[in-house]
């Protein structure tokens, strides 16, 4: 009775503010520059993630884990600098890059070769030789676009490392970087290869959660005046016989020991805000 009372009263200040399916639906779609900031938010949290720092100082780490796409989830490797922003790598451009990380560490390690080798493009990753700080290293740049050009190499060498300007997230590596990434290869794709035998099982949880967090929305509710509070309050009313009938109707036997319970909490703590978009554009009409 107290969980349908809270509701009522957030119904309430729902009409109070006068919410119309037009706002509604200004508020779920955003503008260009929202979407470009929820696409580097959504590469910010990964499900059933795995981080590993790459130097003493752990200030470039690679993290995998699952991204969410517009078909569902994707393996991905993420390398990180000193921002939040870094570049990723879905499973092609991963297992590309790594045939090219010899021609990386033999520039990195070779003191007589003066010369800058030219740069390597693998899909939207452009890898360019340089120095940092008077020393050899590699900058790895993310181009949102694959068929943008890259840096201008004459730009490029002219300016120093900290002052340059790119056209998208920039990653700069020295030698112990490197050798702290080739390090750890092993574990990377051991890790990338548990995640692609259960991505579509993520993906069937997730559409799962939602259907039965749909479900238990009270049926008294005008959806017209749905809001987030109210399907926070429903999931927290409801948590318990949400989980029990995922666990039903999911298969996968081993999924169900291993993985359930953790992507269960991080669809919910992770994908709130997706979860909610998807619900409201649902139910807007």
């Amino acid at each position: 009775m107290a969980a349908r009372k809270e509701a009522s009263e957030l119904v309430k200040s729902a009409r109070v503010r006068g919410s119309s399916k037009a706002e509604k639906r200004n508020n779920a779609e955003s503008n260009n520059d929202d979407d470009v900031n929820e696409r580097r938010n959504d590469q910010r949290c990964l499900l059933l993630s795995t981080t590993y720092g790459l130097n003493s100082s752990h200030t470039k780490k690679i993290q995998v884990g699952l991204r969410a796409n517009d078909n569902g989830f994707e393996p991905v490797v993420k390398l990180t600098g000193n921002y939040v922003d870094g570049i990723c790598f879905d499973v092609d451009t991963w297992r590309q890059f790594q045939s090219n990380i010899k021609h990386v560490i033999l520039y990195l390690s070779n003191e007589n070769q003066k010369a800058k080798p030219d740069p390597i493009t693998v899909n939207n990753i452009y890898i360019t030789f340089t120095t940092a700080y008077g020393t050899k290293a590699v900058m790895l740049t993310y181009k949102e676009n694959a068929n943008q050009p890259g840096l201008d190499k004459e730009v490029e060498e002219s300016q120093p490392t900290k002052k340059r300007r790119t056209y998208a997230v920039a990653v700069v590596m020295q030698k112990a970087t490197i050798l702290g990434l080739e390090n750890i290869v092993k574990c990377i794709n051991a890790h990338l290869t548990q995640l692609i035998s259960i991505v579509d099982t993520v993906y069937t949880c997730d559409r799962l959660l939602i259907m039965e967090i749909e479900l238990k929305l009270p049926h008294y509710i005008d959806l017209t005046y749905l809001t987030p509070e109210i399907i926070k309050l429903t999931i927290k009313s409801n948590y318990r016989e949400i989980e029990q009938a995922l666990q039903k109707q999911i298969q996968d036997l081993t999924f169900l020991e291993v993985y359930f319970n953790i992507v269960f909490e991080e669809l919910l703590a992770l994908r709130f805000n997706d979860i909610v978009r998807a619900i409201l554009l649902k139910h807007e009409s």
